[in-house]
């Protein structure tokens, strides 16, 4: 009798919910993932590679066209913010956001999914491609630098994104807020003393305005977070193609996912990079890479 009261408590006592995983993918597919010159390939490798990561939601810069094909090959619901933008998604899509009156819908956009009772708000993001981070002037001081930055627009279209965003990141704690794409910019964290000397960054120690801005909004850099050591891992995602510049180019970290939130936690996050049309491994199997643009894979655990 004693024994059947117990095992009646232990029925009846609440169990703490099972922490749930999320893994997202950040990728700039390079023009669809499909250009004239491999049409073929450019699409199987793409899709390939998607499915092969086992992301549940899939942040897709320069989408153009592909989207019905890469969401019904994945067998998952899809928003298509624009022609540039698009997020996959395993769970349901069960909101969307776009703020056309602040930052076009090119540049940015997001949805709130449902994991079986748990709200994420997910974001999916393009900065301007100009100032051309291959040309950063690392001869020049940090402020010249800086200047030269800010004379473009991704300064500008940051503030306006995180502007928008903060009724959402109010309540971040609530329903976490993760935020990726292509910043076409690179990192204070990778830019850093440790680095001056190293992936030819010229000595220069900056502290770009984009991703100081993402720190100070209370975002994590996923990847940075699990591979706090630059030095030793920069995390590559671009540049994989140079032969456009007669320079000698870097290959850096423009590409990233944010995330906030106190019921969220990045538990892995590596960047993939490979060389434009060639063969790229994956876990074991073999694919044709159809981007100049290596894409970022975080897991996460929500509680």
């Amino acid at each position: 009798m004693a024994a059947l009261c117990l095992l009646c408590c232990v029925a009846c006592t609440p169990q703490k919910d099972t922490p749930k995983k999320l893994k997202v993918l950040s990728w700039n597919v390079w023009h669809g993932g499909h250009s004239k010159t491999y049409p073929g390939k450019g699409c199987e490798g793409t899709v390939g590679i998607l499915k092969k990561s086992g992301a549940d939601v899939v942040l897709m810069v320069e989408t153009y066209g592909t989207a019905p094909m890469v969401a019904d090959s994945l067998g998952y619901q899809y928003h298509l913010i624009s022609d540039n933008l698009c997020i996959y998604s395993r769970y349901p899509i069960v909101e969307k956001y776009a703020f056309p009156d602040s930052i076009g819908t090119f540049n940015f956009g997001g949805v709130k999914i449902d994991m079986d009772g748990t709200p994420v708000r997910i974001f999916d993001t393009w900065l301007h491609y100009l100032p051309d981070m291959r040309l950063v002037p690392t001869d020049k001081t940090e402020e010249e630098i800086l200047a030269w930055e800010t004379a473009g627009t991704r300064d500008d279209e940051i503030r306006k994104i995180l502007s928008v965003l903060k009724p959402m990141l109010a309540e971040a704690d609530s329903i976490p807020v993760i935020m990726g794409g292509d910043f076409n910019v690179h990192s204070h964290l990778d830019w850093t003393e440790e680095t001056r000397n190293l992936y030819n960054h010229g000595g220069a120690v900056v502290r770009w305005p984009v991703s100081v801005a993402m720190e100070k909004a209370g975002f994590k850099d996923s990847f940075r977070e699990m591979n706090p050591d630059a030095a030793a891992k920069l995390g590559v995602t671009w540049l994989t193609d140079a032969d456009s510049l007669e320079t000698e180019c870097r290959a850096d970290r423009i590409d990233f996912i944010y995330y906030r939130g106190k019921t969220i936690q990045a538990t892995t996050s590596e960047c993939y990079d490979n060389s434009l049309g060639k063969t790229f491994t994956f876990e074991g199997e073999d694919f044709f890479y159809p981007s100049d643009h290596g894409f970022v894979l975080s897991e996460f655990v929500l509680k």
